[in-house]
C-alpha cells in the first residue's frame, strides 16, 4: 500500500468497532492506536484537531474524523495490484438543480434525479423509478450531487447493501439497494420499469 493507515480508537466504542470491522472486511492493512492506553495517540489528535475525537483515520498526511464509509472509500489505498471488485447501481442519475428541485417540490437543490433504470439492476430490484430523487444515502444527505452519489456506489463491494432515501410524489421513502455478490445471479424484478 502506498499510504499507511492509522486508526485512532477508544476501546469499547461501537463506532470504533464498526470502523475497524470495515477496514478488516476490505482487507486494508492498518495500525490501531487506542486513546485510552496510548497517551501519545491522544496527544496527536489534540495537536491536529484541538480535541480528541474517535474514530479518526490518518491516511498518509490526511486525517478523517468519524466513520464515513463514503469518505473512506475516496482516500483508502487499495491493496497493491487490486483494482477491487465493482458494482453497478443500474440507473442513470443527474445532479438536482434549483429548477429540478422546484419541479419535484423539494425545499432545496440537493440529491440526484434518477433517469432510466435498467431492468434487473439493483436499482430496479430496490424499487427505484425514473423521476425519483435520491436525497440521502444512509444517514447522509446527498449534497454533493452526482459525484457524491457515484463515489458512494464505488465504495460498495459485491454483496453490500446501501440504504437510500428517495423523494417521490412529495414524500420520502426509504429503500434498500442490495448489490449482488460476485457469484450471485442477476436479479430480474417483475416490478422493473413499472411506475410506482
Amino acid at each position: 500500500m502506498s499510504d499507511q493507515v492509522t486508526v485512532y480508537v477508544r476501546g469499547g466504542d461501537p463506532a470504533c468497532a464498526a470502523a475497524l470491522q470495515y477496514l478488516s472486511q476490505r482487507g486494508v492493512e492498518h495500525r490501531v492506536r487506542d486513546i485510552l492506553t496510548d497517551p501519545s495517540a491522544s496527544a496527536i489528535l489534540l495537536g491536529r484537531l484541538g480535541r480528541v475525537t474517535v474514530p479518526a483515520f490518518q491516511i498518509g498526511e490526511r486525517l478523517i474524523v468519524g466513520f464515513d464509509p463514503v469518505q473512506l472509500a475516496r482516500f483508502l489505498p487499495r491493496p497493491e495490484g487490486e483494482a477491487g471488485p465493482s458494482v453497478s447501481f443500474g440507473a442513470g442519475v443527474r445532479t438536482v438543480t434549483a429548477a429540478i428541485a422546484a419541479a419535484h417540490g423539494l425545499p432545496a437543490a440537493y440529491g440526484v434525479e434518477v433517469g432510466p433504470v435498467r431492468e434487473g439492476s439493483p436499482a430496479a430490484a430496490a424499487g427505484v423509478s425514473p423521476g425519483d430523487v435520491i436525497t440521502a444515502i444512509g444517514a447522509y444527505t446527498l449534497t454533493g450531487g452526482e459525484a457524491q452519489f457515484r463515489t458512494a456506489v464505488a465504495a460498495r463491494h459485491p454483496g453490500d447493501a446501501m440504504a437510500i432515501t428517495v423523494w417521490r410524489d412529495g414524500t420520502s421513502q426509504d429503500l434498500a439497494v442490495q448489490f449482488p455478490g460476485a457469484d450471485d445471479e442477476p436479479v430480474v424484478s417483475p416490478e422493473a420499469g413499472r411506475p410506482a
